[in-house]
């Protein structure tokens, strides 16, 4: 009988454990906090901010609930936790990455968060490496200088065109214009002119005397760097894509990645980047740090230029061709040596 009793008594035991436990389950799926926000926590920042730059973040993106405590995390300024939908703040003074990460927060929802990463830019200190041996001029326009290189019988920019009367930087963060310079479609590189002949190309967007290379300065270039042997315009250029190429540093990080089929010779201090490209018609922004291109002023049909490139994994420079008003790629301007009297200046390199 006792025994009888003992088992009633533990049945009865798991019977109210068990209602306990189907109770705590119904309470712990109607608990509010399972719910989760509809939208996500966004904020507007370039991917490449300048040092001491101020800059305003507004929270948005979370559409309910309509009441959310909105915080910001920026370890690099602040220790403290930041409040508001709105935030000005004052990136650092030196070089290197800037991160802020936007959380939200409501009872009984999920929290979320965003973060968001810049490249802090100082235009006199962030970009090192390159070689320069020729002389610089002064484009009379707007004052910007540029280091030049002779190679044979051509002086070529050492560096990409910055001209601001048109083009678009890089990911349209115009701290980059004086690091990497600008992007142009051909028609805005050009100003939708032709050329051939050594030096014979266009003004376009140069400062006056200089030119958009034509093929035929682009196969004396090619010629030079391939120790006097000729080389068509139209073909990869096995082996000279690397005596092109610069061991850039951007705050002190490699811009080319490292491959073992890209040496980086920079044998005729010609210091090409890997700025990347744009396509008008998307606003697409692709492959900075991967490829460097610059324009030719040679047509292959009426909607389409040729373009020479530089990837960071061959050692080639290639050609290839692309629409004259969707595609931006980099400028290099060139001219005859003989076109003037040269004062060149001691060799100098970035300050590493």
């Amino acid at each position: 009988m006792a025994t009888m009793k003992k088992i009633r008594g533990i049945a009865c035991l798991v019977s109210v454990l068990a209602v306990c436990l189907v109770l705590a389950s119904c309470e712990e799926k109607a608990d509010p906090s399972y719910e989760h926000m509809v939208g996500v926590p966004d904020f507007e920042m370039d991917s490449f901010l300048a040092t001491s730059q101020l800059i305003e973040l507004e929270a948005e993106g979370v559409v309910y609930p309509e009441k959310v405590i909105i915080k910001w995390l920026i370890p690099e300024v602040y220790e403290d936790t930041l409040t508001g939908t709105k935030l000005k703040v004052r990136t650092p003074e030196e070089p290197g990455n800037f991160t802020v990460t936007l959380q939200t927060n409501a009872y009984g929802y999920f929290e979320q968060s965003t973060i968001k990463s810049a490249i802090l830019i100082d235009t006199t200190s962030s970009l090192t490496g390159r070689v320069f041996k020729g002389r610089y001029i002064t484009d009379p326009r707007d004052g910007q200088k540029y280091h030049t290189t002779y190679v044979d019988s051509l002086e070529w920019f050492a560096e990409n065109l910055k001209w601001a009367g048109a083009g678009v930087c890089y990911n349209e963060c115009e701290i980059l214009q004086p690091v990497l310079g600008r992007l142009y479609t051909w028609n805005e590189a050009t100003g939708g002119e032709e050329g051939s002949g050594l030096a014979g190309g266009p003004q376009g967007a140069c400062p006056e005397g200089w030119s958009i290379p034509t093929a035929e300065d682009w196969e004396n270039l090619g010629k030079a760097l391939n120790k006097g042997v000729e080389v068509p315009f139209l073909t990869n250029w096995a082996g000279l894509g690397q005596k092109l190429t610069v061991e850039a540093f951007l705050n002190g990080a490699k811009m080319w990645p490292i491959s073992p089929d890209n040496n980086k010779s920079n044998s005729v201090n010609w210091n090409a980047l890997p700025a990347g490209y744009s396509l008008r018609s998307g606003d697409i922004y692709r492959d900075f740090k991967s490829y460097g291109m610059w324009w030719s002023s040679s047509l292959r049909n009426a909607d389409r230029a040729y373009y020479r490139y530089i990837y960071f994994n061959a050692d080639y420079c290639g050609v290839n061709y692309a629409s004259i008003d969707d595609a931006a790629f980099s400028v290099r301007c060139v001219k005859r040596i003989d076109d003037f009297d040269p004062h060149p200046l001691p060799g100098t390199v970035d300050a590493q």
